[in-house]
């Protein structure tokens, strides 16, 4: 069993190396477990060398990067994902347009003796309306930024 140094609690860290003793309590000798984290410049070379030749179509003004398949594949699903959700919101908008009738939807029984009720669900149609079309807005921009699709290489 290798001999474990001396862990420190400063505060919120923890160190072998602390720099105020004053501040620190000495913690008992236990198992550490130490998950390494990934380094940027090793993580941008592992891309280049698992996909050599692979790179995704890009806008023009960006330019093409290397992709592996698996982030290929990831980058296929967000965009099945978005077209999915676009879809979606695309009929809830027109459900709800249908629905307030150019401002002047069919009142409900409730609302024939309280006008002010039918006049907040004018309202709240009208929100609601507003609301799709930024869901709308915001879907159609996040998928013109993402990538249509692969395209490989040869060497």
């Amino acid at each position: 069993m290798k001999h474990q140094a001396v862990i420190e609690r400063c505060g919120t860290e923890y160190t072998n190396a602390p720099r105020d003793m004053t501040q620190c309590e000495r913690l008992t000798e236990q198992a550490v477990t130490v998950i390494s984290g990934l380094r940027p410049s090793s993580a941008r070379t592992s891309v280049m060398a698992d996909a050599p030749g692979v790179y995704e179509l890009r806008t023009k003004t960006e330019p093409a990067r290397p992709v592996t398949a698996l982030q290929g594949e990831r980058d296929v699903q967000a965009r099945t994902i978005l077209d999915q959700e676009l879809q979606r919101v695309q009929k809830q908008h027109q459900g709800l347009v249908q629905e307030y009738k150019q401002g002047a939807p069919v009142k409900w029984a409730s609302e024939q003796a309280a006008p002010h009720k039918y006049q907040d669900r004018v309202t709240a149609l009208k929100a609601a309306i507003d609301r799709a079309q930024r869901d709308i807005d915001s879907l159609q921009r996040e998928l013109a930024h993402r990538p249509l699709a692969m395209k490989t290489l040869k060497p």
